[in-house]
């Protein structure tokens, strides 16, 4: 059963019945949307702990939507179902075994997995009261979140009520960020995956997935920073070092060693980017941007980085940048974000800055001062904004809540 519940901009929330439980997702569709023409579908997995309306504010979700002519959606994970696995986290949270701001809310079925050993290890001392907190993992002998939720399932009947609905066609691109990443992760190594590429950005393959004499077989995108310390970079909780799970990732596709170059450092932020491009048949290529001193956010800041990943994960599904939807735009597209804008608006550039509303009317005029300009005394609706300084007009459609 689907449902439309909330429509606003071009934006839907859409929902339906997987196994018992009623799950959503947010489609965007590009200005103008006509279903009698075919569209490609982009699918961002939001992180731990995430929403999906949070990841397209983000994400300038109707700007690429625009600018591909994509269906953009962003699906909507559970709430952990394991009452064990809940209680367990609060529970060692409260002993000082996992640090207080922790929290487990909307993980993927995403194999991500924490052996009990690992467990005890963590435990110490307090390891022998485990197999009364924590009985059916300890039994186990690990624990998963979300072990119960069928997301590949989720994902695959959202894209077929997107093919019925909304004339999406084959190229199927799925994106995700942290725990997002790892679900993208999951799905690709799916035997029933429809994706055509996809790309992770701070993620890991879960100690739950099945990767046994399989391989994502498809081109895959991948960011990472050394400095990461939520998905650490030499292993973590839930996942293994970084750098040999990519080659291992690249080898199954049948990749060879990988060739790297650094990433012109064009912001002095005290980080340098490496690009490391496996040599591989181009419809199963690894690429990996890694970064020795971003934090785990960090590369959802386009500011503060020598490589943007929304720019580059464009050019890597659809071979193109993004542009804005004034036509003509050239260099460094997504130049503005959060989309929508509830007071401050950011860009990559400084200058002179107007708003227009739907009917041509400056609604605003004012500067873009050290990449930042306050939008707060508008009305909700949609407008364009359009930026000029002395490398020419840069102009995106923007919606102010």
């Amino acid at each position: 059963m689907v449902s439309a519940l909330q429509s606003y901009a071009a934006s839907k929330t859409e929902t339906m019945v997987v196994d018992g439980s009623e799950r959503s997702y947010l489609v965007y569709t590009p200005s103008g949307f006509d279903n009698t023409r075919s569209h490609s579908v982009l699918m961002v997995l939001h992180g731990l702990n995430g929403t999906s309306e949070g990841y397209a504010d983000m994400c300038n979700a109707q700007l690429i939507s625009d600018s591909y002519n994509a269906l953009v959606v962003f699906p909507q994970a559970l709430e952990e179902q394991s009452s064990e696995i809940k209680n367990s986290v609060n529970m060692m949270k409260q002993m000082n075994l996992l640090p207080a701001e922790m929290d487990i809310k909307y993980p993927w079925g995403a194999g991500a997995r924490i052996s009990a050993e690992t467990m005890k290890e963590m435990a110490g001392a307090l390891s022998a009261m485990l197999p009364s907190i924590m009985p059916t993992v300890m039994q186990k002998g690990y624990g998963e979140l979300n072990e119960t939720v069928d997301d590949v399932k989720f994902i695959n009947l959202i894209y077929e009520n997107l093919q019925a609905n909304y004339s999406a066609n084959d190229s199927f691109f799925v994106a995700g960020a942290s725990m997002g990443g790892a679900m993208a992760y999951k799905y690709a190594y799916a035997e029933s995956s429809k994706a055509m590429k996809i790309c992770v950005l701070n993620g890991f393959v879960g100690a739950g997935v099945d990767t046994v004499g399989k391989a994502i077989n498809i081109p895959a995108l991948i960011f990472h920073s050394k400095a990461d310390q939520v998905v650490k970079y030499d292993g973590g909780m839930f996942n293994g070092p970084i750098l040999p799970t990519i080659k291992i990732v690249a080898a199954q596709n049948g990749c060879g060693a990988a060739e790297k170059n650094s990433v012109a450092n064009v912001h002095e932020d005290g980080n340098t980017v490496m690009e490391y491009d496996f040599t591989c048949d181009e419809d199963k290529k690894v690429v990996y941007f890694e970064s020795d001193n971003a934090a785990h956010t960090d590369f959802l800041n386009i500011r503060q980085n020598d490589v943007d990943f929304l720019l580059e994960m464009g050019k890597f599904f659809y071979n193109k940048a993004v542009t804005g939807c004034d036509d003509n735009l050239a260099e460094l597209q997504l130049s503005f974000y959060p989309n929508p804008v509830e007071n401050a608006l950011y860009t990559t550039e400084d200058g002179a800055c107007i708003v227009k509303d739907l009917t041509g009317r400056i609604v605003f005029s004012g500067e873009v001062v050290d990449g930042t300009v306050d939008l707060s005394s508008l009305s909700a609706g949609v407008y364009f904004f359009s930026l000029e300084n002395g490398k020419g007009v840069k102009s995106a459609r923007i919606v102010k809540k």
